[in-house]
């Protein structure tokens, strides 16, 4: 059974995967008390010393709990802690960015050949984009560049899904800042992805992790609607467009012919499903006060 450091295992993505993984691999998921990804030597010695195989890194600097001003330098040194140890491991995972094509202008279906054509000016996309350079030049470093993804677990009064399907389930108005085009990946789809990266040896070393396909925000709000069954307001905010953030995963269907990508309406279903599990959990003054 195959020793896997798994970063961010608290987070989001983290959360989901150590679900999903858990029994195939032995995941090692420190908290950030046991293991300071900051810290070069502590790194080090935890890869070492639990014989770690591969690698997922799915931890970021976050800049509501850690502060802004170190972005940059902190999601760099985490990574460049971690992959110094690329020789005693097989494979080291991390996610990447859409990001990385530069959120100043439109990114709608993007393909990776597009890198390189604008560099990012925020910290986050800089990172991203920096760390893609590391990997490409790498023997076994693979960036799984994410776009939109949801699913279970995510903060529900920022992200766009959850918070639609809370409000539903609470009969408050559906609300779209701006509408867009977009991409949206199941959570529960990226855990094939993942156990394919680990167990076969990739012709690229990024990849857009995504569904392919793109939806404008309030066609996806509608979705929702209906999924609730309810007779709800869709309010659009701003008739300004936003800008799209799509991508093409055509390199990852040709590198994995048996790809599996959860159509947008049972996922939406899915989703809608497990917020009615936890309704009570949920509180609802901070989902009316959420936009």
């Amino acid at each position: 059974m195959k020793r896997i450091l798994l970063t961010g295992g608290s987070g989001f993505i983290g959360r989901n995967l150590t679900e999903a993984l858990n029994g195939e691999y032995e995941i090692y998921a420190p908290s950030h008390k046991e293991l300071e990804l900051l810290d070069e030597t502590a790194v080090c010695d935890y890869i070492r010393q639990n014989r770690i195989d591969d690698v997922i890194h799915a931890a970021v600097h976050v800049p509501m709990v850690n502060g802004g001003e170190h972005e940059l330098a902190n999601d760099l040194r985490m990574f460049l802690n971690l992959t110094k140890n690329s020789g005693i491991v097989e494979k080291t995972l991390y996610f990447g960015s859409g990001a990385e094509y530069d959120k100043r202008f439109h990114i709608r279906m993007a393909k990776e050949e597009e890198i390189g054509d604008h560099i990012p000016e925020t910290d986050y996309g800089l990172a991203k984009y920096t760390m893609n350079e590391i990997a490409r030049n790498s023997d076994n470093i693979y960036n799984l560049r994410l776009f939109g993804i949801f699913g279970k677990y995510e903060l529900f009064y920022i992200k766009f899904l959850s918070n639609l399907c809370c409000k539903a389930i609470y009969d408050l108005p559906l609300t779209v800042r701006r509408d867009c085009y977009f991409d949206f990946l199941y959570i529960e789809d990226l855990a094939g992805i993942v156990r394919w990266f680990l167990e076969n040896t990739p012709r690229h070393h990024d990849y857009n992790v995504c569904s392919g396909k793109e939806y404008l925000l309030t066609e996806l709000a509608g979705k929702v609607l209906r999924r609730s069954g309810k007779k709800l307001p869709v309010k659009l905010l701003s008739e300004e467009r936003n800008l799209d953030y799509s991508a093409s995963n055509e390199r990852l269907r040709a590198e994995i012919p048996d790809l599996r990508i959860t159509e947008i309406d049972p996922a939406i279903g899915e989703l809608y499903g497990y917020y009615e599990g936890i309704r009570d959990s949920v509180d609802r003054e901070i989902l009316a006060q959420s936009i």
